[in-house]
């Protein structure tokens, strides 16, 4: 912690060199003035074109020297405040979720004090997330045994509407709790299996599935894309898309569309529906686990709002990226981002 006897030259630091930056320019501005109407007041010019031309060449020279002043106490003031361009940096990659973000300490004045009171609050940014996802894990972890001794219960009473509903609840409790462990899972590359496989076939398979599914599904692709990756988490990335722009399409909806495009560096998927879209304001959140757009969470909707969130840990597990770009009339796309890697094939 900072030593508080130490705030009050801290504080003097900054604003010193910034009125220092000043009086020296004030200063140097009089002086040029005072020698350019010395000169040109008191000096006999013998004629008066020469003086004239002394005007110029003077007023040029006074211009020249302003100029000079000036860029060079603005690069000073860039160099100042470079501490204070990497704050700002530093808060614009906190806010797009990036963790493990340390600034460095390059002064010894308040910019200091500020980095070291952001770097601080990073970290029990961290630890806090840490937390909740830890006990997001231990409650699952923790869940799983009366599920088991429950679902053993289960199979003990009659065949009726109760056993039935008893029975749909335990399985939307157990699809919980592998969804949570499965996140966990894949915060790192330890929950994939990757292996060369076709990327194209995986996404002509899964858009079958949901062929006589209205409002169907279209997908444009090369023949063949051959990543290394795990073919089950990518389909279940699939799937959660397709159901999603499904269960979100309108009664003209056009047919979803699965569009791969192979670059050098990556492969682009873009699966774009016609539905009734994602708001700008939820845009940024609807990765996020647990957060849904319906916040009523009803039954007709249905899910606890992991789908989204297990996706984008998939994708990252993988190295890539998922984003959402909303369409100008209506309708959202789905953007999976692959980077391209040598394949064990």
């Amino acid at each position: 912690m900072a030593d508080p006897s130490a705030r009050p030259r801290l504080h003097r630091s900054v604003f010193a060199k910034l009125v220092a930056i000043m009086v020296i320019m004030a200063l140097s501005l009089v002086m040029l003035v005072s020698i350019f109407f010395w000169i040109v007041v008191t000096r006999n010019i013998h004629s008066m074109i020469n003086r004239s031309t002394a005007h110029v060449g003077l007023l040029i020279l006074l211009l020249v020297v302003i100029v000079a002043i000036v860029l060079v106490a603005h690069a000073f003031l860039r160099h100042q405040l470079r501490p204070l361009r990497m704050l700002s940096d530093g808060v614009t990659r906190l806010g797009e979720g990036e963790l493990d973000i340390q600034l460095p300490r390059t002064t010894q004045d308040e910019f200091a004090t500020l980095t070291d009171g952001f770097n601080r609050m990073v970290g029990r940014v961290r630890e806090m997330i840490g937390a909740r996802d830890q006990l997001l894990v231990d409650v699952s972890h923790e869940l799983r045994s009366p599920l088991t001794r429950m679902k053993v219960a289960l199979e003990l009473l009659r065949d009726d509407p109760q056993r039935a509903r008893l029975a749909a609840d335990i399985a939307e409790m157990e699809r919980l709790v592998s969804g949570l462990l499965e996140m966990e899972r894949l915060r790192t590359r330890r929950g994939l299996r990757t292996a060369a496989e076709d990327l194209a076939a995986i996404l002509r398979a899964t858009a079958e599935r949901f062929q006589d599914t209205p409002p169907g599904v279209r997908v444009t692709a090369p023949p063949e894309i051959w990543l290394e990756i795990d073919g089950e988490k990518v389909c279940t990335v699939l799937q959660n898309l397709l159901e999603n722009a499904i269960k979100y399409s309108l009664p003209d909806s056009r047919p979803i569309e699965i569009a791969a495009v192979e670059h050098a560096d990556r492969v682009v998927v873009r699966v774009t529906d016609d539905g009734v879209g994602v708001p700008d304001s939820e845009a940024d959140r609807i990765f996020e686990p647990f957060y849904r757009v319906d916040r009523s969470r009803s039954k007709r909707t249905g899910g606890y709002g992991l789908g989204l969130g297990i996706c984008k840990r998939v994708m990252e597990a993988h190295g890539g990226s998922i984003a959402v770009e909303r369409s100008a009339e209506r309708g959202a796309s789905f953007v999976l981002t692959f980077q391209k890697q040598a394949p064990s094939r």
